[in-house]
C-alpha cells in the first residue's frame, strides 16, 4: 500500500481517498479531492468521502459495524475506517489488509503499521467506507507539477550560475595545482636542495592561495545573490497566486497552513541551488579529478571507487524515513503557525477570559511536538552523515595503508602518495555534495507537493474579453435572483430557492434572525462564492459572465468588521479606489460619515498612522472609515453588512440620511435595526435560508409574518 501523508491536519480524509485511488492506479491532486469532498476547517465528513468516490466512478457503501466485520471473507479492501484520537480528534485511516487478529493500517498522519483488532477497537467509531470501482471505471492520472516546474527560475539566472561555475573552476584548478606542490617538495626540492626553485614556487603558491581566497569570496557572494533572487521569484509568485485565489480557499484553510508554505519554499530553493551547482560543478569535478587520480595511480583509484556502493547503500536505507520525517515536521510546523496566529488574533478574548495559561499550554504542546519531529529529522541526518563520514575515513585509511606499501616497494614515491591523498579531497567533496543532494531533494519533494498543491488551485480568472463585452449599464438595470440555492462544502443548504428582483437605484433591506443567510447572499452577489443552483443577474447578464475585476468595481461589499492596513488614514481611505479622488471629495465623504471632526483633532489629520486592523480607533470610527472608503470607490451598487451596528442611534440615522440621498446608486442594507428597513423601498425577509417575505414596511408590518415578529421584539 503506497502511503500518502496528509499535508495539513484536516487532510486525513482526502489523503485516505488518494491512497485508495493510487491502489486503483488513479492519481488526483489533493486540492481537487478537498473540493470534491467539501473539506473545510472542520475536516471531511463521511458523506463527503462517499460523494467523492461516487463522483470518481466508485460504488461506496458507508456502514456502521462491529468487530465481527473483520472476519468477513469478502470484505472489500482497502477500506476507510473512522477513528477517534485521544477521545477528541476525529481521524480517518486506510485498512488495507486483515491477517488473523491483526489489521494492516495506512495512517496518513503516522504511516504504515500493524495493530491488533482489540487495540483498534478502542479508537474505532464503527464507521467504515467500502469503496469499490464500478465496471465502467477507468484509471486516470493528474499529477501536481514537480520540482522541474521551478527550472525556469534557474534559467533566468543563467548568467549568475555561469559566473559561479567559473569561480568554482578556478578554485578547483588552484587547489589541484597546490596539491602537486607537496609532491615537488618531497620528491625534488628537498632531495636536490633546490632552494632558489623552492623560493620561487613557494612565492607563486602564496599568490595562488590569495587568488583562491578571492575567488571563494566571489563564489560565496554570488551564491547568496542566487539564493535571494530565487527566494524572491518563488515566494513572491506564491504570495501573488494566493492573493488571486477564491474566498472558498481561505474559508477552508487555516492561515498558518497557508503561511507555512513560505518556509517550505526555502527547502525548494536550497535543493534547486544545490542541484544546479552539482550538475555544472560537482559532476564535472568528479570526472576531471577522477581521471587525474586514475592517471596518478590505478590501484589506489580502484580502492576509492569501492567506497561508492557503500555511499549509495547509506542513501537508499534512509529514503523512506526521510520522507516521513520531513512530512511530519512540515505538518507540525503548519499546526504551530496556525495556533500562534489564531492566538494573536484572539488576544482580546483570551485576556477577557483569563485564558493565557490555557493557550500557552496548547502552543507549548504543539511546539514540543514540532521539536520532537525536528529532532527526529536532524537525528536521521546526523546518523546518515556519520555513516558517510565513517565510509570516507575508512576509505582514506585504506588508501594510505595500501599506498604506504607501494612507497615501501618503490612502485610510487612518497610525494606521489601525499599528492594523491591531497587530490582525493577534490574527488570526495563533490562526490559527497552529489550524495547529500538526496537529503535536500527529499525535503524539497515534500515541500514541492505542499506548495504546488496551492499553485494548482485555480485562481479567480479575470477575463479581459468578458470585461470589454459587458456594458457597464447592466449595473443600473436592477438585480434579478432566480431560483438560487447555495450550500457550503456539501453541508445543508444555507440558501434555498431564492427568487427576487432588486430595482435599479433602490434602497433595499435584508432582514432576518442571525444565521438566516443574509451575509451569504451578499457574498454571493460579489462572487466570493458561486451559487450551487440558480443564478444572479445584473440586468440580463449572469454575474458568472462578468469578470471579477469589473464586478467588484461596480458592486462593493462592506462587512461588519472591515480590515484596515497599517498606514495613514488617507492611504486606507483610498485603498482599492481606482479613480483618483480629489482631496475636496475625500473631505466631503468624511463629512458625510461624520469622520471629519475626529480627523481634524489629530495632529497629523489625514496622515495619522493607523495600526494594523486600526486597533487605535474605536469600533464606530472603524465602521465610519469603512463606509467612507466604499463611497470613495464610487460603485454603482453598495452592500452594507451591519456596517452601522457600532454607531449610536442619532449618528447612525444621520449617516443613513446621507446615504439615502444617493439617488444614482443601489443600496442594500443587511440590518438588525428595523428602523433602517422602515426607510427602505423594499424589504427582503430571510428565515432559515428561505425568502419568506418581500415588500415595503407598510405591506409587511401587519401581515402576521416573520417581519412583524421581528418588529414586535
Amino acid at each position: 500500500m503506497k502511503i500518502i501523508y496528509q499535508q495539513d491536519e484536516k487532510d486525513c480524509g482526502v489523503a485516505c481517498i488518494a491512497m485508495i485511488l493510487k491502489h486503483y492506479k488513479t492519481e488526483i491532486p489533493i486540492h481537487k479531492l478537498r473540493d470534491f469532498s467539501g473539506t473545510d476547517l472542520d475536516g471531511t465528513s463521511a458523506f463527503g468521502l462517499k460523494k467523492t468516490f461516487e463522483k470518481l466512478n466508485f460504488e461506496c457503501l458507508a456502514i456502521q459495524a462491529d468487530n465481527s466485520v473483520w472476519k468477513e471473507k469478502k470484505l472489500p479492501l482497502p477500506l476507510i475506517a473512522h477513528v477517534l484520537i485521544d477521545d477528541s480528534f476525529m481521524h480517518y485511516v486506510v485498512v488495507y489488509d486483515v491477517k488473523g487478529d491483526f489489521l494492516y493500517i495506512a495512517d496518513p498522519a503516522k504511516g504504515r503499521h500493524r495493530q491488533s483488532i482489540e487495540s483498534f477497537q478502542k479508537n474505532w467509531t464503527g464507521v467504515l467506507l467500502l469503496p469499490t470501482p464500478k465496471e465502467s471505471y477507468q484509471p486516470s492520472k493528474e499529477k501536481v507539477a514537480g520540482l522541474s516546474s521551478f527550472l525556469p527560475i534557474i534559467w533566468r539566472q543563467k548568467s549568475l550560475v555561469f559566473h559561479i561555475v567559473l569561480a568554482s573552476l578556478f578554485i578547483t584548478i588552484f587547489g589541484i595545482g597546490a596539491s602537486y606542490y607537496f609532491q615537488g617538495i618531497l620528491d625534488y626540492f628537498i632531495p636536490n636542495q633546490a632552494l632558489s626553485t623552492l623560493n620561487i614556487v613557494s612565492a607563486g603558491l602564496i599568490i595562488v592561495y590569495l587568488f583562491r581566497v578571492l575567488f571563494e569570496y566571489s563564489r560565496s557572494y554570488l551564491l547568496v545573490l542566487l539564493g535571494q533572487r530565487m527566494s524572491m521569484s518563488i515566494m513572491l509568485e506564491y504570495f501573488k497566486h494566493v492573493l488571486s485565489l477564491p474566498m472558498n480557499f481561505f474559508s477552508t484553510r487555516k492561515s498558518g497552513e497557508i503561511i507555512s508554505r513560505f518556509l517550505d519554499a526555502n527547502k525548494i530553493i536550497d535543493a534547486l541551488a544545490s542541484a544546479t551547482l552539482s550538475v555544472f560543478i560537482d559532476i564535472g569535478m568528479v570526472i576531471i579529478v577522477g581521471t587525474t587520480l586514475a592517471i596518478q595511480n590505478v590501484t589506489l583509484f580502484l580502492i576509492t571507487l569501492v567506497s561508492i556502493p557503500f555511499y549509495l547503500l547509506s542513501i537508499i536505507s534512509f529514503v523512506k524515513s526521510y520522507e516521513k520525517a520531513n512530512q511530519e515536521e512540515m505538518g507540525a510546523g503548519a499546526t504551530l503557525n496556525s495556533s500562534i496566529i489564531e492566538s494573536l488574533k484572539g488576544i482580546e478574548t483570551i485576556k477577557a477570559y483569563n485564558g493565557e495559561l490555557k493557550v500557552y499550554h496548547r502552543v507549548d504542546s504543539e511546539f514540543i511536538k514540532l521539536m520532537k519531529k525536528s529532532f527526529k529529522t536532524v537525528t536521521l541526518d546526523n546518523v546518515q552523515q556519520g555513516i558517510k563520514h565513517a565510509i570516507q575515513l575508512i576509505s582514506s585509511a585504506v588508501i594510505l595503508w595500501v599506498g604506504s606499501y607501494s612507497v615501501i616497494n618503490g612502485s610510487i614515491t612518497l610525494g606521489q602518495l601525499i599528492t594523491y591523498n591531497a587530490l582525493l579531497v577534490f574527488f570526495t567533496d563533490p562526490l559527497q555534495n552529489i550524495i547529500n543532494l538526496q537529503v535536500k531533494m527529499q525535503a524539497a519533494q515534500v515541500a514541492n507537493k505542499r506548495i504546488n498543491e496551492i499553485f494548482a488551485v485555480e485562481s479567480e480568472k479575470i477575463s479581459e474579453n468578458n470585461e470589454q463585452n459587458i456594458n457597464e449599464q447592466v449595473f443600473h438595470q436592477g438585480i434579478t435572483i432566480e431560483n438560487m440555492s447555495f450550500s457550503y462544502n456539501l453541508k445543508s443548504p444555507t440558501l434555498k430557492n431564492i427568487s427576487c428582483f432588486i430595482p435599479p437605484h433602490s434602497k433595499v433591506a435584508l432582514v432576518g434572525v442571525s444565521g438566516s443567510g443574509k451575509s451569504t447572499l451578499a457574498k454571493l452577489m460579489v462572487r466570493f462564492y458561486n451559487p450551487t443552483d440558480g443564478s444572479i443577474n445584473y440586468g440580463n447578464t449572469n454575474h458568472l459572465d462578468i469578470g471579477f475585476n469589473q464586478l467588484r468595481n461596480h458592486v462593493t461589499y462592506v462587512p461588519q468588521e472591515s480590515f484596515f492596513f497599517s498606514g495613514t488614514i488617507i492611504d486606507n481611505l483610498t485603498f482599492g479606489v481606482e479613480k483618483t479622488q480629489s482631496f475636496e471629495r475625500i473631505m466631503e465623504v468624511c463629512d458625510a460619515v461624520h469622520l471629519s471632526e475626529f480627523i481634524n483633532q489629530q495632529p497629523l489629520r489625514y496622515n495619522m498612522v493607523l495600526e494594523e486592523g486600526a486597533t487605535n480607533l474605536s469600533g464606530g470610527q472603524r465602521q465610519r472609515l469603512a463606509i467612507a472608503r466604499a463611497l470613495l470607490k464610487d460603485s454603482d451598487i453598495l452592500i452594507l453588512d451591519e456596517a452601522t451596528s457600532g454607531l449610536d442611534a442619532l449618528l447612525e440615522q444621520s449617516i443613513l440620511d446621507n446615504l439615502f440621498k444617493l439617488e444614482d446608486k443601489t443600496l442594500i442594507f443587511i440590518a438588525h435595526h428595523l428602523s433602517i428597513a422602515k426607510s427602505c423601498d423594499k424589504i427582503l425577509v430571510l428565515h432559515e435560508g428561505l425568502l419568506l417575505e418581500q415588500g415595503t414596511h407598510e405591506e409587511l408590518r401587519y401581515n402576521q409574518g416573520i417581519y412583524q415578529k421581528l418588529w414586535n421584539v
